[in-house]
């Protein structure tokens, strides 16, 4: 349709090579949401005949409730496709939708109604998550666990210490998809081609359906896919740290560590193996921190040297960025139902943590400050007692022995320092956790409300 007076007919070999109708299916709705406030625009603002802009509002809202007749009509992509429908349907008085628009500022409209979309399910499921962590966190305050580095027992922590963790660290990205979500709630629409419409639109009112604010500038508002990088980096960045937990929940849950009892919804058998149970949920989830990785660079890649202006390369872009954005929120949700369901084996953590000498840093604090001896002195001498023990039993009694000092996990866990497994301060975090994850969810109910969503 649009290329048929200046160049003829397509030919349907390189249609299809160049068309997005595969794609677009993904934002269609989007796509029919900003015509139809641009056609309202026009229509209010007297800059087509009324009777007309209603007509094409009539079609573009049946549309909007069923666009499946858009996917079987040849077109380049899905705004051709709604201009060749709307033809079919109103003749030429179908001419009157294109007034003061383009394709490059309607794409990118409905590409930030998508991601605000999916960003606000993202933060909604986040915020579940660490609720349910919070919640979870608080029946093992007093379960002790060993804590990690370089996966061999390092210190005395709590299984609440470590859901703790997870927690913070969502609260994190719950900041960070706030901050992607005010950069993609702001309307391209009337930006035109590149340099803007000579029609007098009013960018306020085509903004105030369906965002929050406007992209300023014409060039930008056609140009920048910079909402969509940035919402897609951070979504990688929480992939690769929930694949990290992931990674946890796999070696936890073997017979060797026996931490974890996972949910039977989150395992599957083998097919020649009876006995085995696959913990393959947190597997996939491992998986998709490497693929999210991949699908980033390539959206990066077809962004980086383009020049300035729309190029059909950014419709190549869009589709790993909604893939990034959809398999990020379904892992969301999966981490949600696991933790929600997760069970504790409280006597095989206790266990590791009193077989191996995890206390050894504590002991070697406790009598530098007790003796006034310098540190890394007595770092030594705890480091020969643990050589020359034959058991984690034997080193604390040459201990006592030594130095006065009893050893126990209870006193261990029991740092004075802020952010510590200290169960009374575990409690204090949880506390805060809490109103913070009150208050993001009163932006999150703040936000959505402002953007009609």
């Amino acid at each position: 349709m649009y290329r048929k007076n200046l160049l003829g007919d397509a030919d349907f070999n390189i249609l299809t090579y160049t068309s997005s109708m595969e794609e677009d299916k993904e934002i269609v709705g989007e796509v029919i949401e900003s015509l139809i406030v641009h056609v309202k625009v026009l229509t209010t603002q007297g800059l087509i005949p009324a009777g007309k802009g209603h007509k094409i509002l009539e079609e573009l809202k049946k549309l909007l409730q069923n666009p499946s007749p858009l996917f079987s009509i040849n077109s380049e992509d899905i705004h051709e496709a709604v201009e060749i429908y709307l033809k079919e349907k109103l003749g030429d008085d179908e001419g009157y939708l294109a007034l003061g628009k383009s394709r490059n500022d309607h794409v990118s409209a409905a590409l930030r109604l998508k991601v605000k979309k999916l960003l606000i399910e993202q933060l909604k499921e986040l915020i579940t998550l660490r609720r349910v962590l919070l919640e979870k966190a608080e029946e093992h305050v007093y379960t002790i666990m060993p804590a990690f580095t370089h996966l061999q027992p390092a210190q005395p922590s709590t299984f609440a210490h470590y859901l703790c963790y997870i927690e913070e660290v969502l609260a994190d990205y719950t900041k960070s998809l706030f901050f992607a979500l005010e950069i993609a709630d702001n309307s391209p629409l009337g930006g035109g081609a590149v340099g803007g419409t000579s029609v007098p639109l009013d960018r306020k009112a085509l903004a105030n359906e369906l965002f929050s604010g406007i992209v300023i500038n014409s060039i930008k508002a056609t140009s920048s896919r910079d909402f969509l990088s940035i919402a897609s980096s951070i979504d990688v960045n929480l992939s690769v740290f929930l694949s990290r937990i992931a990674e946890d929940i796999v070696i936890f849950s073997t017979p060797q560590f026996d931490y974890l009892v996972l949910p039977k919804e989150h395992l599957a058998t083998s097919s020649m193996m009876p006995q085995k149970k696959n913990p393959v949920t947190m597997e996939i989830a491992r998986a998709w921190g490497a693929e999210s990785i991949g699908y980033l660079t390539a959206l990066l890649g077809i962004l980086k040297a383009l020049p300035t202006g729309y190029n059909l390369d950014m419709q190549e872009a869009n589709k790993h960025a909604l893939i990034i954005l959809k398999r990020t929120l379904e892992t969301l949700k999966i981490f949600s139902d696991f933790f929600k369901k997760i069970g504790v084996n409280e006597k095989k953590l206790l266990i590791d943590s009193e077989i191996f000498p995890i206390l050894a840093t504590d002991i070697a604090e406790k009598v530098s400050l007790k003796e006034g001896k310098p540190y890394r002195e007595v770092y030594g001498e705890i480091a020969k007692l643990i050589k020359d023990s034959k058991s984690v039993e034997e080193l604390y009694t040459k201990v006592e022995e030594l130095y006065g000092i009893k050893t126990n996990l209870e006193e261990g866990v029991k740092k004075p320092v802020l952010g510590s497994p200290n169960p009374t301060k575990v409690k204090e975090y949880i506390k805060l956790a809490k109103t913070a994850l009150k208050e993001d969810l009163l932006k999150l109910k703040e936000v959505t409300t402002c953007m009609h969503i």
